[in-house]
Formats: C-alpha cells, structure tokens, sequence
C-alpha cells in the first residue's frame, strides 16, 4: 500500500509539473503573438497620447473665416493622392475604409495625378498641399495625407481622435529607415513621408514656421513615431491571408498593398474591431 502511495504522488507531482510547464509556454507564446505585441505596443503609445491630452488645454485656433466654418464639425479629413488610371483603387476604398456615410465627421478628398511612382512626387505632393492649407484653413481638427495604397483604419483613428489623441500639438508619422526618406522634407524630422501622415490643425503652420536648419526644436516637439500603429509589410500580408485575426487589432495604417482587394480584405477582417464615436 506504501508503495501504491509512493507510486500515486510521484505521479501526481508528474503531472502537475507537466500542467504548470504547458501553461507557463502557453503564456510565454500568448505574450508573443502579433496581435499581442501590437496590441499592447499601440495602448501603451494611445495611453501616452490621452496623458498628453489631459495635460494640456485646448488650443483656440484661428481659422475663424467664413470659409472655414463648413470644416468645424469635421474630425478628420483625409487627401488621397492617386495615380488616375487607378479607379479600381478609388472604388474600393469609397466601399470600404472611406465610406463616410458611417463617419459624418469624416470628409476625404482624392488627388489625381497623372502617373505613379516619379522621384519625389510624393514629397512635393504632401508640400505643396501643406501651403495650401497653411494659407486656407486645414480642413478639420485632423488632417490626414496617403496615397491610394495604404489601408486606413477610420473607424479606430476616429475613435482616437475622439477619446485619446492630443487637441494640438501632434504630427503621427512612421519613422524612415534610410536618411534619403528624412533628407526629402527635413521639416517632418526623420518622418517617412511614403506612409500615411497624420497631422493635428496646428501642427500644419507649426512646421511650415520652423526652419530645420536652425530650429528643429519646433517640429521636433510636435512629431511622434507611431511605432505599431503602422503595420509592417510582413503584418499586413498575415492578415490579408487570414494568419492573423484583425477582428481585435488596435492600429491605423496597414503597409503598402498590392490592389484594390487587398483592400477590400484588410477591411473586412477588421471592421468587427469595436470603436464607438462620441
């Protein structure tokens, strides 16, 4: 009977070392996967925004014109440069992340150009719009700047501008990785000018103000690398395949894709994500 009991524990504590080794790798695994790492990478980076915020009160701007009276209950408007040969393209972004008719505080604006691809087009696109509104008005409390090939995740951006985004202050870019894409437009400091660009109302003159040469205090203070809220080309081909589930990924801007489907399926994997307008 000892020897039964003997045989019994050592069994038990078998086991139960085998139960503890299975969850502690589990959870090792869980704490690893995409969706985890950009998850908490992305709360961290929004929590850090709403701190900012909070801490800061409401700038008055001064686009009091007549003119810019219909963009004031605008949130986000969005210009879109495209390539016009691309209409599949522009179809399926108005079916999809562009249908304003859920987002009333969303307006979006397609560019057209006349061809795709030219040495620093798109540097002198986003310029020569920024000096447009500089000397207009920004059209709305946020501007956002892409071409036709990056999925836009309106639903969450809004919620961000809604609940957690700064009022003022703030440029969201992805970082470049080369100095060429910083030496392009050294007024958006190290900022890849080739993904989308989220600017606040003020932060349009703020840049346009400041000389990089000589003071790159003043750009520097107002521009923030969005880090995972930009997928990387590797994450947005996992979800296009269906590898990773967007249906509770929190991000704003997916890599470049390669057609109008792309776009398609990168919004409805991901258009199941709560987000509530306020």
């Amino acid at each position: 009977m000892t020897r039964f009991f003997e045989k019994f524990t050592l069994f038990c504590v078998i086991t139960v070392i085998t139960a503890l080794s299975l969850i502690i790798v589990t959870s090792v695994q869980l704490a690893y996967e995409p969706e985890t790492v950009i998850n908490r990478d992305n709360d961290k980076l929004l929590d850090q925004f709403k701190s900012m915020r909070q801490s800061s009160s409401w700038t008055k701007f001064n686009d009091t014109s007549e003119k810019c009276d219909q963009y004031k209950h605008t949130k986000l408007f969005i210009l879109v440069q495209s390539p016009k040969s691309n209409r599949k393209v522009r179809q399926a972004i108005r079916d999809t992340w562009a249908f304003v008719e859920s987002y009333p505080t969303v307006q979006i604006k397609f560019a057209l150009t006349k061809l795709p691809g030219l040495q620093n087009e798109h540097e002198r696109f986003i310029h020569r719009h920024l000096k447009h509104f500089y000397h207009q008005c920004v059209p709305g409390d946020y501007l956002l700047i892409t071409n036709d090939m990056h999925f836009i995740n309106t639903p969450q951006i809004i919620t961000a501008i809604n609940q957690r985004l700064p009022r003022s202050h703030t440029t969201i870019c992805a970082k470049a990785s080369n100095n060429k894409a910083i030496d392009e437009a050294k007024y958006l400091g190290q900022c890849n000018i080739h993904a989308p660009i989220l600017f606040s109302k003020d932060a349009v003159r703020r840049l346009l103000d400041s000389n990089p040469h000589t003071d790159t205090s003043s750009s520097s203070s107002i521009i923030h690398y969005g880090a995972h809220l930009y997928l990387t080309p590797k994450e947005t081909q996992r979800i296009i395949n269906g590898s990773i589930d967007a249906s509770n990924l929190l991000f704003f801007f997916s890599n470049r894709v390669r057609s109008a489907s792309d776009i398609s399926l990168l919004w409805n994997a991901s258009i199941d994500y709560t987000a509530v307008e306020s």
